[in-house]
């Protein structure tokens, strides 16, 4: 529960009490969502009236379609990247066009930690979901602890006030993300001791060494 009021709280601070003060309404974020054509049938407004109703209010259904916006925008960049690269651009113009999230987040000073912590959790939950229901393998449960262990180091970082209610949850959160990091550890060391013993049941040491010599 901590860990998700202090998500919130990470975000909330990434564009400024104006934001929060004027959150983006059902209407513009679902507008976005047409507009990238993901709907396969536009919603009208007594639709997205019943969708709020649904899910238990508009402020509810705001953050639905938000989520659902940034998942369509990935895809979009991701689309658009590489038809970039495809025509020749490179790292300066990959550079170029990343360095717009940041710009169109509006998120400033503090504010940034909080945006990277979003974009952070947004990775490191799937992957977590998926760890613990035993879906993935090694890899991918040191993966899932890697990305976590980020996402709790960000979440640190958006305390920068001694006043803030989470600077008592501060020392939990670093020595939570050094447990992830060593769990991360474990995996990889796991992976690399298979490997060492695959190579060694495929292509056994000779007696003697390095075997005969050339020519021998």
């Amino acid at each position: 529960m901590v860990g998700l009021v202090c998500m919130a709280m990470s975000a909330r601070s990434a564009n400024g009490p104006d934001e929060a003060a004027h959150p983006p309404s059902v209407a513009s974020i679902s507008g976005a969502l047409a507009s990238l054509g993901v709907y396969a049938s536009v919603p009208s407004t007594d639709d997205l009236e019943r969708q709020a109703d649904a899910v238990g209010g508009a402020h509810v259904l705001a953050a639905v379609l938000a989520n659902a916006l940034y998942g369509a925008s990935i895809g979009v960049g991701m689309l658009a990247e590489g038809h970039m690269l495809a025509a020749g651009a490179g790292g300066e113009e990959l550079t170029l066009a990343r360095n717009q999230v940041l710009r169109a987040s509006g998120a400033e000073g503090p504010g940034v930690m909080g945006m990277m912590h979003w974009q952070a959790a947004q990775i490191a939950g799937p992957l977590r979901g998926w760890a613990r229901s035993g879906q993935l393998g090694p890899m991918g449960d040191a993966a899932a602890a890697a990305a976590w262990a980020l996402t709790r180091i960000l979440e640190a970082c958006t305390v920068t006030d001694p006043e803030d209610d989470r600077f008592a949850y501060l020392s939990d959160m670093v020595t939570d993300a050094a447990k992830d990091l060593d769990a991360a550890r474990v995996h990889l060391q796991a992976i690399h001791d298979a490997a060492a013993d695959l190579a060694s049941f495929l292509f056994p040491p000779t007696a003697g060494g390095s075997g005969p010599a050339p020519g021998g």
